[in-house]
């Protein structure tokens, strides 16, 4: 009888909405890219971001020991590059389900995910504001019907 049920039962799954807004005018950013990392992605998110800060550290150490205000340009650059790679790793792996965890928000910013299965996840924003790559991230925990909304903050850069 329980493996009837466990047949019977639909997989549990949340959704996940929220509003990209550039910081200093509140307006919508609306030329965003939205992704839902999985546990696997957010890992080959974590890495790739460490290995492009530690390759650029080794590169250009003399640079940034003269201008520590750099490193923040390449954190950035290291973001936006492991950004590029995870999505690319998704879309290779995931194919067509990998529309499922990307999105771009709506002409007011706005983006939802439905259908996710529950578990923890990486939301990842890159948007280009006045000539400026922006990157959020917030952890999105996914554990109810209910939907989940997300504020994102500030940038992380």
């Amino acid at each position: 009888i329980s493996l009837l049920l466990g047949l019977f039962q639909a997989a549990q799954t949340g959704t996940v909405i929220g509003a990209v807004k550039v910081p200093e005018t509140a307006k919508p950013a609306a030329a965003a890219r939205v992704i839902l990392l999985p546990a696997k992605y957010t890992e080959i998110w974590n890495k790739q971001v460490q290995t492009r800060l530690d390759n650029y550290w080794e590169i250009y150490k003399p640079e940034f020991v003269a201008n520590k205000e750099h490193f923040l340009d390449f954190n950035r650059m290291a973001q936006i590059e492991a950004f590029r790679y995870v999505t690319s790793n998704m879309r290779r792996d995931l194919r067509d389900a990998a529309s499922q965890f990307k999105k771009g928000p709506s002409p007011m910013g706005q983006f939802d995910f439905g259908g996710i299965p529950f578990g923890t996840y990486q939301l990842l924003v890159h948007a280009m504001v006045n000539g400026r790559d922006l990157i959020w991230l917030k952890t999105v925990d996914v554990h109810s019907e209910i939907p989940i909304f997300v504020d994102l903050g500030k940038p992380l850069s």
